[in-house]
């Protein structure tokens, strides 16, 4: 989608984004990250430790991060054809996200920051909750946009 500074909106609602962490998908992203900690991977391991209190395996922090910055680069992209892009994504973490979960994220534009032509960002907020409800995650997502 090709939008600008001008047409967007604050309160603007992006689509939702559902990730699956299933074994399989945590395993894919464990690969991707380099990240294979036993917490992740290990379903045997994980079983014994119950990190958490939860005697399975669960989703890596920096994959809940990147299912919450998805709601955003999937709409507009990472960087796009019109100048706009990614200026920044600060996350919090609020519950671990156990395998088998189904994520559901969801974003609107907080506020608009006019800095003048070609410096004008938006703030969009951003959060995921699991099948339950329950808020596993949130971020505070920077885009750049074109005029």
């Amino acid at each position: 989608m090709s939008i600008t500074f001008g047409e967007l909106a604050t309160g603007y609602e992006f689509p939702p984004v559902q990730q699956s962490y299933a074994q399989s998908a945590i395993d894919h992203y464990a690969l991707a990250s380099l990240d294979m900690n036993p917490v992740h991977t290990n379903e045997e391991w994980a079983a014994r430790a119950k990190v958490f209190g939860i005697p399975e395996t669960i989703g890596h922090g920096m994959m809940t991060m990147s299912t919450l910055a998805s709601v955003v680069t999937r709409a507009w992209g990472v960087v796009n054809t019109s100048g706009g892009s990614i200026r920044f994504v600060a996350a919090k973490f609020t519950k671990p996200v156990k395998v088998g979960e189904t994520v559901t994220a969801t974003g609107r534009v907080k506020r608009k920051h006019h800095f003048g032509p070609g410096k004008n960002w938006v703030q969009v907020d951003v959060e995921a909750r699991d099948s339950t409800g329950d808020l596993i995650g949130f971020a505070e997502v920077g885009y750049n946009l074109p005029d």
